[in-house]
């Protein structure tokens, strides 16, 4: 609720937004992308449009989504529906503006994964948004880089960072100057960032966020477990083998670092492939598995999710319009498959499609295994983004020195999310 507070808090010292007030057969939709999806998403809606008559009135926001969605729940003018990543449910719970939803009226819901479908399911069995997207997280690596200088595609956290020190010391791209990296890190604090990157090292490691104890849940970060994936990402960084300022980089400031060929390693979603198919070029890069840590292989599933809004007058619109959207029809147009734009749907929601039937690039399907195999989703609690946010404020500190004492650090994070279990709460006793 203090996110929540503050979020208000600078909703009613900003401009109002104009009013959402529309047409019978039109609908208002927020998303949380950017103009380099937009050509995906009105070829969606000009589907849309022509089986139903339904317009659709768009506004796009990447940056500051959440900030102008309090500033129109404020104001009084939300939208009819938005787009947005699912783990902003509990979020849009807690600001009492997200209508439930019956699953079972959702036409074409029964086609839809469980897994995905879990990503809005709230504690109390409900669910309270519609999947639209899946993603795993896997390794970008440049592969022109590696055969360059002799080494195998890394399969565990020793190859990972012998990898990184030969990207930064041996001069992979061949200019003669010190001027590569090995693995871009985006660590900053900011919208979570930390615990975002570091959740599949941690979980590589064997640690986890939380321990469900009963009907609560208690912080398990101060672990040997997770300590383990904490110093093998500081001797990353301390060594020299990340790239600068990685612990104050989002990944705005990292994907660059990557595609213009500074650094030659990055864990990101499939939503990079088209992008770094422009730069550096397909030819120069790979994508494979994240390599294993000492508990074994492990990755964040993420994905987006559809909600319609509590106060919107045209609920049943948008339902079609979600309703579209998880067809086969609107999954495979998100998937922009041979248009170069960017897509919205990673890994289809829908049964009945198949990824590598619509995607002729195989970095595709290496994703789709990760998501089906080792992917994981993080804890359902009735608000994951500021327990993210306080395990990253924690986790950041303890990354930003070298040689503090990483058990106290962690320990230290387990109570900040304690607290924030508590109010909550969901804080076991």
């Amino acid at each position: 609720m203090r996110i929540i507070g503050a979020l208000v808090s600078a909703a009613l010292v900003s401009t109002a937004m104009a009013s959402t007030a529309y047409a019978a057969d039109t609908i208002n939709v927020w998303m949380r992308y950017g103009d380099a999806e937009r050509p995906t998403i009105e070829r969606i809606i000009d589907g849309f449009t022509a089986e139903t008559g339904i317009k659709v009135d768009l506004f796009l926001a990447n940056i500051d989504f959440e900030t102008r969605l309090a500033r129109a729940a404020a104001g009084g003018d939300l939208p009819d529906m938005i787009i947005n990543d699912a783990t902003s449910m509990g979020q849009l719970q807690d600001m009492g503006i997200v209508k439930q939803i019956d699953r079972a009226s959702v036409k074409g819901g029964d086609q839809l994964h469980d897994i995905a479908w879990q990503s809005v399911e709230a504690p109390d069995g409900n669910y309270y948004g519609v999947p639209t997207s899946a993603q795993a997280f896997a390794v970008f690596i440049r592969k022109d880089w590696r055969e360059k200088l002799g080494y195998d595609v890394p399969k565990t956290w020793d190859d990972l960072y012998n990898l990184a020190k030969a990207f930064t010391e041996d001069d992979p791209d061949g200019d003669g100057k010190a001027d590569t990296y090995g693995y871009v890190m985006p660590l900053s604090s900011t919208r979570g960032y930390t615990a975002w990157f570091m959740s599949d090292l941690i979980w590589q490691a064997g640690g986890s966020f939380l321990e469900k104890q009963g009907d609560g849940y208690k912080a398990s970060l101060a672990t040997p477990e997770t300590a383990k994936a904490i110093d093998f990402a500081r001797k990353m960084i301390c060594d020299g083998y990340a790239q600068p300022a990685a612990i104050t980089s989002t990944t705005g400031d990292a994907t660059p670092v990557f595609s213009s060929g500074q650094a030659g390693i990055y864990r990101s979603g499939p939503y990079h492939i088209a992008a770094f198919v422009r730069e550096p070029g397909r030819d120069k890069f790979e994508v494979v598995a994240p390599p294993s840590g000492p508990a074994g292989q492990a990755e964040l599933a993420e994905g987006e999710a559809a909600f319609i809004m509590s106060t919107s007058e045209h609920a049943a619109e948008a339902q079609q319009f979600i309703e579209y959207l998880i067809s086969p029809e609107g999954q495979e147009t998100g998937m922009a498959a041979g248009t170069g734009d960017n897509a919205i749907v990673r890994l289809s929601v829908n049964k009945n499609v198949d990824v590598t039937k619509i995607q002729p690039d195989p970095a595709w399907g290496t994703f789709a295994d990760l998501y089906g195999t080792t992917a994981r989703y993080f804890p359902r609690v009735p608000n994951w983004k500021p327990i993210r946010q306080a395990a990253s404020d924690g986790l950041n500190t303890v990354l930003s020195s070298c040689d503090s004492d990483v058990m106290s650090g962690l320990e230290d994070t387990d109570t900040l999310i304690d607290a924030e279990l508590s109010s909550q709460g969901v804080l076991a006793k």
